[in-house]
């Protein structure tokens, strides 16, 4: 297992220690990641192939180590717990700390878990929220309004149909619970270096990334979004299964769009046959031009953190600038106040 770098620090940096502490937050992530992978329980996309996930065992330590103490701090009406993967926890300002700051009736509780995939998610709120009687407390307040904030899925993308059948579930309890669900959708990765965009593996892993996107956005049907996880189930949606909110960073600015060049069609052609997508000639043309524009789909250069999965700062930015134009009213929020701002040991305006 990778060594520990040192602790974080607790407090706002000083100006000499500033880029020291910045090293060893970003430093602290990866070793996170890196020891998830080591121990073999992580379905990331850093992983050649993810598995189909099953439904985990309930766990004994579900309950917060807390206690009665509550995990909620700031009087404001409007608790948030988001749930997600190695994103949402972000060090360095993620999107749920942006947008409690620009929403000032918003508190919220960070609940995100590097490596959880689809089932891994599900569990989370069902024992590790809801389960908990200290967070479920706040959310459910007599004069408060519950949400849950989620981004997830990218670690179980492997298994979009088995993913979304979990997301549906994470939703459905969340609703069942007298909670509303913002849900932001996968954001852009991949990478020219990685294996699982090389020629036309690159569509299939935008295509499976896709098919994850579209279920939260609401526009897959039943059985195409959870295909054999969808056997029994009604032809259409209830309310409960999809979120009230859903955000689209797929199709957004974080996307590298037209900034990286579309890919050469003769050697896509060449190697058609011996493709994923071979007996699907009568599309070919379709699927070749599907195939150049993967790149297209990255993480935009100017919001990449260590790698082309992981959004830095400004990207999270983004995310909860796009997230803040879809709030309700009763969060209370100013969009411009988080455009303008900035991730200095905490979010503040930017000046």
């Amino acid at each position: 297992m990778p060594a520990k770098p040192s602790a974080w620090a607790r407090d706002s940096p000083t100006p000499n220690s500033a880029r020291v502490q910045a090293t060893q937050n970003r430093l602290t992530f990866i070793w996170i990641l890196l020891s998830t992978l080591v121990v073999g329980s992580l379905h990331h996309p850093c992983v050649a192939k993810a598995s189909p996930e099953k439904t985990p065992a309930t766990s004994k330590l579900s309950r917060s180590e807390s206690g009665t103490a509550t995990p909620w701090h700031l009087d404001r009406p409007v608790k948030v717990v988001v749930i997600g993967g190695s994103i949402s926890k972000y060090y360095a300002g993620n999107f749920g700390q942006y947008l409690q700051y620009g929403c000032k009736k918003v508190e919220v509780l960070n609940r995100g878990k590097v490596g959880a995939g689809g089932a891994e998610l599900s569990r989370i709120l069902r024992q590790d929220v809801l389960g908990d009687p200290a967070t479920a407390r706040g959310l459910h307040a007599a004069k408060a309004e519950g949400w849950v904030l989620f981004q997830g899925g990218l670690n179980s993308v492997g298994s979009p149909q088995s993913t979304a059948y979990f997301l549906s579930r994470l939703f459905e309890a969340a609703h069942g619970s007298g909670l509303k669900v913002m849900a932001l959708t996968l954001s852009p990765w991949g990478s020219d270096s990685d294996a699982r965009f090389a020629g036309w593996r690159g569509l299939a892993t935008v295509q499976a990334t896709e098919h994850v996107v579209e279920f939260v956005l609401g526009h897959l049907d039943p059985a195409v979004a959870l295909g054999t996880k969808g056997q029994g189930h009604d032809t259409s949606w209830s309310k409960n299964e999809l979120p009230d909110i859903a955000i689209d960073l797929w199709h957004s600015p974080l996307a590298a769009d037209s900034a990286n060049p579309l890919r050469e069609r003769g050697p896509l052609e060449t190697t058609f046959g011996q493709s994923p997508f071979a007996r699907r000639a009568a599309q070919k043309a379709e699927l070749l031009r599907q195939a150049q524009q993967v790149p297209r789909h990255y993480l935009g250069a100017k919001y990449r953190d260590f790698d082309h999965i992981h959004p830095n700062s400004a990207g999270h930015r983004v995310m909860a600038a796009l997230a803040c134009q879809k709030a309700p009213p009763s969060w209370d929020c100013d969009c411009d106040a988080i455009r303008h701002s900035q991730w200095k040991g905490k979010v503040v305006a930017d000046k």
